[in-house]
C-alpha cells in the first residue's frame, strides 16, 4: 500500500510546517493536535474564529450514522467531548441528555435499521434498538405514536458551541499555534505539483502542507490548483424557544422531519430537516432568516412528538452555512496535489466529529496512513476531479 508522504517539524527551513485554512471547530482541532505533535502551525480565518458555522451549530453530540467511517469519527468525537478536560482542556459545556433516533417506515421494513445498529455497535457506539415500551421508559415525555422501534444512545447529548470554541482556541494557542482572524487566504502556491504555502490578503506564508477546512470556500481555493470539489453551500436554520415543558433526550425524528434538543434548563432548539431546499448563492450568499413562521413550523413538528413543549415561545434563531457534498459525507485526507489536504464538505456533521477528525487528519499527515482503515472511505478522491488543462503555479 502506498504511504502518504510524512511532514514533520523542520522539513526545510520554512515559516510553517502546516497552514490551516479555516478557523472553525474542524480547523482549530487540527491546530491543537498538530501543534501538540510539534508542528509549527498557522491558522487563517477569514472572519472570527468559529464565526461562520461552528457558533451557529445545533451542537448535537450523537453517533447515529449510516456509514462506518462517519460513525467511527462520531464515536471518537463523543468520547473526546465526554473526556474533554483531560483530552483538550477547559469545558465544552457537554450535557448528557441521551439521544433518540425515530426511523421512517422503510428503514424498519427493509431491515436497514437493524443492520445499521449492528454496525454502530461494532464501531463502539452504545446504540440500542428498543420497542415503544422501552422508548417510553427512556424518554417518558416523548410520544412514540406509530413508531414501533427506535434507536437510543444513553451517553449522547449536546455541547455549547461558544464554550467548545473557547476551549479549543485556548488549547491551540497554549500549544504554540498562530491563530489569525479576519485574514482570508486568497491563493495556495504550488510548484512542480507540490504545495509551497499560501498567500493571504496581507502576507505570504511558506509551508510544507496546507489543509482546507474552510467549508464552502474550499472549492474556490482548490480550483486555483486545478482541483474541482463537489461542495455546494446551503444553510441550516436552528430555531430557539423558551419552554417550561421538559424536552427530554435529543432526537432526530424522521417521520416528522425535525431534529431537536433541550437548550439549557428552560430552552428548546429545533430545526427542520429540509436543508436541501435552502441552497445559497455562493459561500458568501445571504443566509435565510430564522423567523417566527419557520419557528412555528419547527415547533409544531416537535410538539407532535413532545406535546409538553407545544406552548413554547419562539425567541429567535441564527441560520448557519453548511458545506454539502452529494453523498452528505466529508472530504477528509490528502489530495492529488502533494501537501494539500482537505477536511471540508462536512454537510452539517462537523461539530460532533470535528475534534476527532482533527486528530485523525494529523495522524494521517504525520504517519502516512489513517489511524483506522475505515477512514479511507472519506478520502477526497471520490468527489474530486483534476483538470488536465490547468497547470498549478
Amino acid at each position: 500500500m502506498r504511504r502518504t508522504p510524512s511532514y514533520r517539524r523542520g522539513h526545510a527551513a520554512q515559516t510553517a510546517d502546516l497552514v490551516v485554512v479555516g478557523g472553525g471547530i474542524v480547523g482549530v482541532s487540527i491546530a491543537v493536535f498538530a501543534a501538540r505533535a510539534g508542528l509549527r502551525v498557522h491558522v487563517f480565518e477569514r472572519g472570527a474564529l468559529g464565526g461562520a458555522a461552528t457558533l451557529r451549530s445545533g451542537a448535537m453530540i450523537r453517533t447515529h450514522y449510516e456509514n462506518r467511517a462517519d460513525a467511527r469519527l462520531a464515536v471518537e468525537g463523543r468520547e473526546l467531548f465526554i473526556k474533554w478536560g483531560e483530552a483538550i482542556g477547559g469545558d465544552p459545556g457537554f450535557r448528557r441528555t441521551g439521544f433518540v433516533y425515530l426511523p421512517g417506515r422503510g428503514e424498519l421494513a427493509t431491515g436497514a435499521l437493524s443492520d445499521r445498529v449492528a454496525m454502530l455497535r461494532d464501531v463502539g457506539s452504545d446504540a440500542e434498538m428498543v420497542d415503544s415500551e422501552a422508548l417510553r421508559d427512556f424518554a417518558p415525555d416523548l410520544e412514540p405514536g406509530s413508531v414501533e422501534r427506535a434507536v437510543i444512545e444513553p451517553e449522547s447529548g449536546y455541547a455549547d458551541p461558544h464554550r467548545t470554541m473557547a476551549a479549543l482556541i485556548a488549547a491551540a494557542r497554549d500549544s504554540g499555534a498562530v491563530m489569525v482572524e479576519g485574514e482570508p487566504v486568497t491563493r495556495i502556491s504550488c510548484e512542480s505539483g507540490r504545495v509551497g504555502g499560501v498567500t493571504t490578503t496581507l502576507r505570504a506564508v511558506a509551508a510544507n502542507a496546507v489543509v482546507l477546512c474552510c467549508g464552502a470556500w474550499a472549492p474556490g481555493l482548490a480550483a486555483g490548483l486545478g482541483l474541482e470539489l463537489e461542495i455546494r453551500p446551503t444553510a441550516a436554520l436552528p430555531a430557539r424557544f423558551a419552554t417550561a415543558g421538559r424536552v427530554g433526550p435529543a432526537a432526530i425524528d424522521v417521520p416528522n422531519g425535525v431534529y431537536f434538543r433541550s437548550d439549557g434548563a428552560s430552552g428548546l432548539l429545533a430545526g427542520l430537516r429540509d436543508w436541501r431546499e435552502r441552497d445559497l448563492d455562493g459561500p458568501d450568499g445571504l443566509l435565510p432568516e430564522v423567523d417566527e413562521q419557520f419557528g412555528g413550523r419547527a415547533l409544531a413538528a416537535v410538539a407532535r412528538r413532545v406535546p409538553a413543549v407545544a406552548p413554547a415561545r419562539f425567541v429567535g434563531g441564527r441560520s448557519g452555512p453548511l458545506d454539502m457534498t452529494p453523498d452528505g459525507r466529508p472530504l477528509l485526507g490528502p489530495t492529488a496535489v502533494e501537501g494539500l489536504w482537505l477536511s471540508c464538505g462536512w454537510s452539517g456533521t462537523g461539530f460532533k466529529t470535528g475534534p476527532a477528525a482533527g486528530r485523525a487528519l494529523v495522524h494521517w499527515l504525520l504517519h502516512g496512513l489513517p489511524h483506522h482503515p475505515d477512514i479511507r472511505e472519506l478520502a477526497p478522491g471520490r468527489l474530486m476531479t483534476r483538470s488536465e488543462t490547468r497547470t498549478p503555479h
